[in-house]
């Protein structure tokens, strides 16, 4: 028995003596976080901005969203409230596809007296739109591309959706379970902030409430802003673009061209502006907008390209250029350089051509100039119908967005933040482009 007990006794000792060790152990522990850190030090210079800071949603957005209710007829620009009217159909079900089709003009003569009209800035794949940005699984032609959509919620209880072609041709009808009363609320919420608009006959493809251009009918307390930019680190692109390999600089005449054997950049330090060509992808990219939007939208959330309010503003399938353009207060920013842009190319296995500007917002205030207003829309389309050097019917949108008045930049890099401004103007987009409309003229930005 004495000898059980002094086993015993040894043994308790021991897992004592353990306990103290492992407490002392554990107390004075520091863990080695020196690979952890240069791991997370590392990713972080390889990005411009926050990380998957931006959903599809507030990317792939509309330009402007009108509510046509018999003879009334309002809008807004696609400001954020705007935008979450898409969030509506995530994960709902469509229960019925439709296709309609004529060679002259849509009719959609089932369509009810009370619409919602959200118009695009771009031609869009909608399969890529369906499941990209509203999450909802459909089978709808892969090819068909739309720049406009209607809801029909005048008729039913829930909300038939209608995609419309660029040429106003064709037309995917989808049957939805989304009900009709959530829409309306959503529309209510947003009522004191829609502004009379109106409906505009371009030529024999716009006849009817479905296929309509339609514009503000009278812009005004319109405010122009003032805007201090910040600059983006070329060396920070370079480390994403480049991939840390190395790199030969070479500075003439403002211009510093980075390259090496996988791809080029110019830098031009007077715009601000930065452009890579990846010499190791092949220059026949990918023209199918179905797979490039989706990948160039990650491959720039990824490293934190959206550095302000980006949207896809062009998506160019015969080049297989996406270009996603800067917006503030939900309406389009225009520059006569890529300052305002992000133009992408994507090639077969990843980025053939990324150029941008290197500016982004530190803040932007009312310049405290007494509001302004446009001329009218119908003033801008009689002005321009009876201009013998503008052909009316290939005039695709009318809208107000903002030209960008930026000095020259001075040799300490601080002029150009002390003179940014965004002032309102009219912009049509004409044949294709974009036009701003000065005094009966559409001039390029």
């Amino acid at each position: 028995m004495q000898t059980k007990e002094l086993i015993k006794s040894i043994i308790l000792g021991i897992l004592v003596l353990t306990s103290i060790i492992l407490t002392v152990m554990i107390w004075n522990f520091s863990p080695d976080v020196k690979d952890t850190y240069s791991d997370t030090q590392k990713e972080s210079t390889k990005a411009i901005g926050a990380r998957y800071d931006k959903d599809a949603v507030q990317v792939m957005t509309p330009l402007q969203m009108v509510h046509v209710h018999r003879d009334k007829i309002e809008g807004a620009a696609a400001t954020p409230y705007v935008n979450s009217l898409v969030n509506i159909f995530h994960q709902q079900h469509i229960s019925k596809v439709e296709e309609f089709q004529n060679d002259n003009v849509l009719s959609l003569d089932a369509l009810s007296n009370n619409l919602i009209v959200l118009d695009y800035p771009t031609d869009t794949p909608l399969a890529m739109y369906l499941n990209e940005v509203m999450n909802v699984p459909a089978k709808v032609p892969s090819n068909f591309k739309f720049n406009r959509i209607v809801l029909d919620i005048g008729k039913r209880n829930h909300v038939d959706v209608y995609a419309i072609d660029a040429q106003r041709q064709r037309a995917i009808k989808m049957s939805t379970d989304v009900p009709v009363a959530k829409v309306n609320k959503h529309l209510n919420h947003m009522s004191t902030n829609l502004e009379p608009y109106t409906d505009i006959l371009t030529d024999q493809t716009t006849v009817n409430k479905a296929t309509y251009l339609y514009a503000p009918k009278a812009p005004k307390d319109l405010r122009t802003y003032r805007t201090i930019f910040s600059n983006i680190n070329v060396e920070d692109l370079n480390s994403i673009l480049f991939d840390d390999t190395p790199i030969v600089r070479a500075t003439k005449s403002g211009n510093t061209t980075y390259n090496n054997n996988t791809g080029m950049v110019n830098y031009d330090a007077n715009n601000e502006t930065y452009s890579y060509t990846n010499l190791s992808e092949d220059e026949h990219s990918t023209r199918d907008m179905n797979v490039s939007i989706p990948r160039t939208f990650d491959y720039i959330n990824k490293h934190g390209g959206f550095t302000d309010d980006f949207r896809l503003f062009k998506a160019n399938s015969e080049k297989g250029e996406m270009v996603y353009q800067m917006f503030v207060n939900g309406r389009p920013i225009f520059d006569s350089t890529i300052r305002n842009q992000i133009r992408v190319i994507w090639g077969e296995r990843g980025i053939f051509e990324y150029s941008r500007g290197l500016l982004k917002t530190n803040v932007t205030v009312d310049n405290g100039e007494k509001p302004k207003a446009l001329p009218e829309a119908e003033e801008v389309r009689s002005d321009l119908a009876s201009n013998g050097g503008v052909d009316f019917s290939k005039v695709q949108q009318m809208v107000v967005g903002y030209r960008m008045i930026t000095n020259d930049a001075s040799s300490d890099g601080l002029e150009i933040q002390h003179n940014s401004q965004f002032v309102p103007t009219w912009y049509i987009k004409y044949n294709g482009g974009w036009y701003e409309f000065k005094n009966g003229e559409l001039i390029k930005p």
